[in-house]
């Protein structure tokens, strides 16, 4: 079995309670050490990142939440020089040409649709951070 020793540093914007609470369940059977930290939306995202004394690896990033959606905290992201250097992955329940188009034109890293099962969520969460710990390399601010 294939461990790392590096822990993930990962901030997860979703206004879905329900769905924070699935991805931190899943982290949970995952083989990488992580630390998680949540936020329910898009300003959330750089209040806590102002905040904060450490910096995420990764930002997971839901499209479509209120008042500030994934798509212009995306865009403020990479426009920001303090945090355009962050991966951001865009993990959402939708899959269309647009928002898929959209997140890779303005800097995501990478698009993935949501999992429809538990399962299939962890072996998703699994694989990104076991290559994110692994064989990625993160740019300092």
């Amino acid at each position: 079995m294939i461990k790392s020793d590096k822990t993930v540093q990962i901030l997860l914007a979703d206004d879905d309670a329900v769905d924070r609470e699935l991805f931190a369940e899943a982290l949970k059977s995952t083989r990488v050490k992580y630390t998680l930290n949540e936020v329910g939306g898009g300003e959330e995202v750089f209040i806590h990142l102002q905040a904060s004394s450490v910096r995420p690896d990764l930002i997971i990033l839901d499209l479509n939440m209120p008042l500030k959606d994934g798509r212009e905290t995306l865009k403020e992201l990479k426009a920001n020089k303090n945090f355009k250097c962050i991966p951001v992955i865009i993990l959402s329940t939708s899959n269309s040409h647009f928002d898929v188009l959209f997140s890779y034109d303005h800097g995501a890293s990478l698009f993935l649709t949501k999992p429809h099962s538990f399962h299939d969520l962890v072996e998703m969460l699994d694989n990104l951070l076991l290559l994110s710990s692994k064989y990625v390399s993160f740019a300092e601010a």
